[in-house]
């Protein structure tokens, strides 16, 4: 209240000043702004208005001499004075003189001391302060009313005056003369009647911002601008709202530095209410203030990618408004880099604001005069070719043009409009515009290569590469663009000796694979090319595929090379000749020259891949139109032992086998490839042979939209643009389904492997596997949530978008594969830790997960914890999705089964468990009481089992206390037989014991059964004991009691939201020892730990809480349940708090009968 308060206050204050700042009236502008004056006027002009032609009669001041109109005094006409004429300024000018005399008359008594005080003043002049009051108290006293309201106010003007004044004390009976100034100056004269109630507030107004009160504004900012600091988001809300009234009433305030710095701190708030309050204070103001907004954009391009998608949206607003606001904005091409890297956003709604962003900006069409205009010699508008120029520029500063691609086809599809006007359908006019748009776009580019070709620079291909990657893009889209109906032909005889060049750089390269690509893609859409044209092109691609050293520039080479071939209706002879040349080479060439043998197979895969359709009309019967041979070929040059030459063995084969797809489906075949995908194969071939896959899927889907192109429906894909993330079944069922599916196991592994970037090449595969839906949802969803834990932010991204849109439509996939997930999500993050899931050891597993110190392992803990939240947070809307995760989870403690990570499995689970992101009090509940039905089924007969086993090995001479707690004696802390070899059957290793049985009088001979039993039991009760300190830790950090606890019933239908407050407590579990029981006094000791922890259960862990502390008390030593653990530093204003802290201490509970009992029924 308090700080809304201050805001309304410091924003009228800031009005106000506006308004006197901007106030033209005669008083406010000459008697408060102005300490010195003119003295010499002219007679003949106004003194106000300085104009002698305004009709109305002008009056000169007898006493200044100033000339006045009446009404621009404030006055009216039919007021003006019929003999001598003093103005306002005058006349209370000389009442002053007249009361500062009277006061000095009165003070008979000290008539020295105030003559030597206000002497001075009686003889000059009052203060043009002073001669304003007066205005104001005569104007109130001749509008007295009966009610005595004026009289009240003079007073109250007074007194305010009377507290501003330094010198008050010394003037006391000179204020007190000017409230009774009429009974004083009885015969003075009055020309107040002619200030009119307008003129009065001006005056008011302009006095009121000299008072305490209003220079008191800089000290309210500084209090809000403090507050915008606070540890509450809640204050810091408010105090966001404060200040932005006081920018409503002057934008200019955001301009000042103080203001600026506050501001753009909230920008990075941990609340992404007061981010986004933050955001819109400075959007509001950025068309009437482009200036202010100049000086924020760099903080505001940051929050482009915020983590709030209302922040990201509000940014990309803003930065769109300062781009439109201003014609010449600095940043321009900064600003759209910013806005076009959210494109693939996972926001749908974003995504389509930055398309339409850039249709304002590019592609609306503009006002009919801007279209008229042309540069000379060109056939595209100025305004077009400026926008076109904006287009290369931002394309400059961008390391692809797949991006701009997208946003190509999205806005000649026009996609991107609001629901409503989907469903009212778009306007073809619309769309024919934005067409017309992009061809005089492309048309535009065409003439600038042309231009920066006659210029002979030595960076003539780097200026010309921007315009031939956004023709590139254009065409990527759409290759009609650069096929316009009057020249079809014309890009292509524009472009083609370019190909003549005879650079050999990487910008050369990249120049001839955009134009190769644009020549390729157009050349289909021609029914005829000149021959000489057709000839010449061809020369000059057999000449860049045997000589060009980049492998990119060869690539496209051969597949314009065979698109020629099939226009001009000769390309087999070519095609021919050069799989005759590289078979030569290859037989001279043996396996010597490696660089030249990995080129020639390259080329020779590629020829066959594109070159197919064209042999396979071929009369030739020679040896390269048999693609069984070419096969043979390359298998034998994947026994070679140079690296080099294998990986493009395997590259030429995955060629051969993309144009067919049946001979995957062989034996031998399948046998290289399946060992290729292998997890011990070398990364390089296992990313050769996911690359192999990928592009044969993008293949087969590119002919799978030629088809239905035929059909009339919908063609134009964008190689890298995720149009439909998961399909629905919808696809394939032909060789190419079989093919995935013969090899999906062997890809799903791959997606899991250590290596990041063949992890990531299977996870593509992956997405458009499920876009052309040639496999079942659900057998990819378990590796799909293990990979939501991917320290790569690119794969976990991905994955977690895939699981996103298939739990959108098949929500009971997820559900029920969550918990095999989570297996590979923990078999994922130990290999990736490079620890081995057979390591024994309990407590160096639980390491992997509590290490705080910035170790390499700690980074895939993090990642496991933001992974398994994003996923929890897919479910969680859904209250029986979030139960039936939580219930699957906890159920693998209630029966583990001997593995070899069971142990550090369960611990995993456990943190993973008590680091979920709650938000609603029904879910810590309900983790709570599922916890309870697993303790109360299996801790009575465990602890049971245990109990009578150590007194089964005491025999008649065991040791024990009222409890029933066994005693050790000395002499029993030897090794039980056997112990090392059973332990490893625990983990599921099926050795052969050589167990000596022991004679019955020794109290320890056991038999292998018993002992099985037995360390089963203790892996068990360290299950139950995982699940207890869970327990208690959700009980300390949500506030829970037991009777809050007991009152819980996952039947009821909650009727309220009750809101969740959360402490920062570390949740630590290595003071548990799971461990396989080695000694004697091992398998006691676990005994004595599996009953405290029962005992402890019945603790009320919720009267903690109350001495939690925000900030880390100091370390305390001692055992009492007081002090159980250390407290972590509490952040509770972060978005997420998956952090950990220090270790916690074991704690002592008094022992007493019978408590094992009720911790069973109690929670």
């Amino acid at each position: 209240m308090a700080i809304d308060l201050l805001g309304t206050i410091a924003a009228r204050l800031k009005h106000d000043a506006i308004l006197c700042r901007k106030e033209k009236f005669w008083i406010v502008q000459v008697l408060m702004n102005s300490e010195s004056s003119d003295p010499s006027y002219a007679r003949d002009v106004c003194s106000i208005c300085l104009d002698s032609t305004t009709e109305g009669s002008i009056y000169v001041c007898q006493g200044c001499n100033r000339p006045f109109h009446v009404d621009c005094m404030g006055g009216r006409e039919q007021d003006a004075p019929s003999g001598n004429f003093e103005c306002q300024v005058c006349l209370c000018d000389k009442q002053l003189l007249v009361l500062k005399t009277y006061c000095e008359s009165q003070n008979k008594d000290d008539q020295k001391q105030n003559r030597s005080r206000s002497g001075k003043s009686s003889r000059a002049t009052a203060t043009k302060q002073e001669i304003t009051q007066q205005m104001l108290l005569n104007y109130l006293q001749d509008s007295s009313s009966a009610d005595e309201l004026h009289l009240f106010t003079r007073w109250f003007y007074l007194c305010l005056w009377y507290k501003d004044d330094p010198a008050s004390q010394q003037k006391f009976f000179y204020f007190l003369a000017r409230m009774k100034s009429r009974a004083i100056l009885r015969d003075f004269s009055s020309f107040s009647s002619f200030l009119t109630r307008d003129s009065v507030k001006k005056i008011t107004l302009a006095l009121g911002q000299n008072s305490s009160f209003a220079r008191g504004f800089d000290k309210i900012l500084q209090v809000l601008l403090a507050s915008l600091r606070e540890n509450s988001p809640g204050i810091r809300a408010k105090a966001m709202r404060a200040v932005s009234i006081i920018v409503e009433a002057d934008p200019e305030v955001l301009g000042d530095k103080l203001v600026q710095t506050a501001v753009e701190g909230r920008f990075c708030d941990s609340a992404i209410s007061v981010r986004e309050a933050a955001l819109e204070l400075v959007g509001r103001h950025i068309a009437s203030h482009p200036d202010v907004g100049l000086k924020y954009f760099e903080k505001v391009a940051e929050r482009i990618k915020d983590t709030g998608v209302s922040v990201r949206k509000r940014a990309i607003k803003i930065i769109r408004d300062m781009c439109t606001s201003s014609a010449d904005f600095s940043h321009y091409t900064t600003a759209c880099v910013e806005i076009i890297s959210r494109i693939n956003d996972e926001e749908s709604s974003i995504q389509d604001l930055v398309c339409k962003t850039f249709y304002e900006f590019w592609f609306e069409e503009p006002c009919a005069s801007q279209t008229h205009i042309f540069k000379d010699g060109s056939c595209v508008p100025l305004e077009l070719a400026k926008k076109t120029e904006q287009v290369v520029e931002m394309l400059r500063r961008m390391s692809s043009h797949q991006t701009l691609a997208v946003v190509i086809k999205r806005n000649l599809a026009l996609d991107f409009f609001p629901q409503s006007s989907k469903a009212a359908g778009i306007n073809p006019v619309l769309l024919a515009s934005v067409r017309r748009r992009c061809e005089l776009m492309c048309k535009c580019l065409l003439e600038k290569v042309l231009q920066v070709a006659e210029t002979n620079s030595e960076e003539g291909e780097g200026r010309m590469l921007p315009y031939v990657l956004l023709l590139h893009a254009f065409c990527l889209v759409d290759p009609t663009l650069c096929a316009p109906a009057s020249d079809p032909s014309q890009f292509v005889i524009t472009l083609q000796p370019y190909l003549k060049s005879q650079s050999d750089n990487r910008v050369a390269a990249q120049l001839l694979e955009s134009i190769l690509f644009i020549i390729d893609t157009v050349l289909p859409l021609l029914r005829k090319l000149p021959q000489n044209v057709l000839e010449e092109l061809e020369q000059d691609l057999k000449q860049m595929i045997v000589r060009h050293s980049f492998l990119t520039v060869v690539h496209a080479c051969i597949k314009c090379l065979c698109s020629a071939g099939k226009v001009s209706g000769k390309g087999a002879s070519g095609v021919e000749y050069l799989i005759q040349l590289f078979y030569k080479r290859l037989d001279a060439l043996g396996f010597d020259n490696k660089q030249q043998v990995g080129r020639s197979l390259f080329c020779l895969g590629l020829l066959i891949r594109y070159g197919s359709s064209i042999l396979h009309g071929s009369d030739s019967n020679s040896r390269n139109l048999d693609v069984a041979s070419s096969i043979n070929l390359f298998k034998k040059y994947l026994q070679a032992e140079d690296f080099i030459i294998k990986v493009r063995a395997l590259q030429a084969l995955g060629y051969v086998l993309i144009a067919r797809p049946e001979h995957m489906l062989q034996k031998d075949v399948g046998k290289i490839l399946e060992a290729t995908l292998s997890a011990h194969t070398d990364a390089r071939l296992k990313m050769q042979s996911l690359q192999n896959m990928y592009e044969y899927l993008l293949d087969a889907e590119s002919q799978m939209e030629i088809d239905k192109a035929s059909n009339g429906e919908v063609t134009h894909s964008v190689e890298g643009v995720h149009s439909v993330s998961v399909a629905a079944g919808a696809g394939d069922t032909n060789i190419c389904g079989g093919i995935v599916q013969l090899y999906w196991d062997f890809i799903l592994g791959r997606s899991l492997d250590i290596n990041e970037h063949v992890r990531e090449a299977a996870i593509k595969i992956v997405e458009i596997v499920l876009r052309q839906g040639l496999v079942h949802p659900i057998t990819c969803v378990p590796y799909l949530i293990a990979l939501e834990t991917d320290p790569e932010e690119v794969n976990s991204e991905l994955a977690h978008r895939l699981l996103m849109n298939m739990n959108e439509k098949y929500p009971a996939f997820c559900e029920s594969r969550l918990g095999d997930g989570l297996q590979l999500s923990f078999m994922f993050i130990h290999s990736m830790s490079g620890v081995p899931p057979e390591v024994s050891n309990g407590k160096a597993q639980a390491r992997l997960f509590n290490n705080t110190k910035g170790k390499s392992d700690v980074g895939s803990s993090k990642h496991a914890r933001h992974g398994v939240a994003r996923i929890y947070k897919l479910i969680r809307g859904n209250r029986i999705s979030r139960n039936r995760f939580m219930s699957s989870v906890v159920h693998k403690f209630e029966t583990p089964t001997c593995s070899d990570s069971v142990i550090p499995f369960l611990i995993y689970c456990t943190e993973i468990l008590a680091l979920l992101p709650f938000t609603l009090l029904d879910e810590p509940l309900y983790l709570i009481y599922t916890i309870n039905r697993v303790v109360q089924v299996r801790a009575g007969t465990l602890e049971s089992n245990m109990k009578d086993f150590l007194h089964s090995l005491q025999g008649n001479d065991h040791n024990g206390n009222d409890n029933g707690m066994v005693q050790p004696d000395s002499e029993r802390s030897r090794t039980i037989d056997g112990i090392n070899i059973i332990s490893g059957e625990l983990y599921g290793q099926q050795n052969d014991l050589n167990m000596n049985p022991m004679s019955s009088r020794d109290p320890h001979s056991i038999s292998r059964s018993d002992l099985q039993k037995i360390q089963a039991d203790c892996l068990a009760a360290g299950a139950v004991q995982l699940l207890l300190k869970l327990k208690r830790h959700l009980k300390i950090v949500y506030g829970l009691d037991d009777i809050r606890c007991q009152a819980f019933s996952p039947n009821e239908v909650t009727k309220t939201v009750e809101s969740l407050s959360k402490q920062s407590v570390p949740f630590i579990v290595n003071d548990i020892n799971i461990d396989p029981p080695n000694t004697y006094e091992d398998l006691l000791r676990r005994y004595q730990d599996f009953k405290n922890a029962l005992k402890e259960d019945t603790i009320d862990y919720s009267t903690y809480t109350a001495n939690i502390k925000r900030k880390r008390p100091p370390q305390r030593r001692g055992g009492k349940a007081g002090r159980m653990m250390d407290m972590g530093d509490e952040d509770d204003e972060d978005d997420e708090n998956w952090g950990y802290g220090v270790s916690s201490r074991s704690t002592k509970t008094p022992r007493g009968r019978g408590t094992n009992t009720r911790s069973r029924q109690r929670l």
